[in-house]
């Protein structure tokens, strides 16, 4: 998606908000900081995520099926057995 601009005004990154004026420091909204010096606090405020996507597969995941496919003789058997 290309990115929208605005004469005289810019989108604060975080909230997506467009600021009115082109030497604004920071988003009224949010308080991001324009000219690149952000607190060291605000870094660490933003929290990681606390779970993982439900559609992520795992390596141990791969590796259970693939033990499942070999013993039950291929990837022919288990679609015979499926079907």
């Amino acid at each position: 998606m290309a990115k929208k601009t605005r004469r005289g005004q810019k989108q604060c990154p975080v909230c997506r908000t467009w600021v009115k004026g082109t030497r604004a420091k920071n988003c009224p909204k949010c308080g991001y900081d324009f000219t690149g010096k952000q607190p060291a606090l605000a870094a660490e405020a933003t929290p990681a995520p606390a779970e993982k996507s439900v559609s992520a597969v795992t390596v141990e995941q791969v590796k259970a099926v693939t033990q499942t496919i070999k013993a039950l003789g291929g990837v022919d058997r288990l679609n015979e057995l499926l079907g």
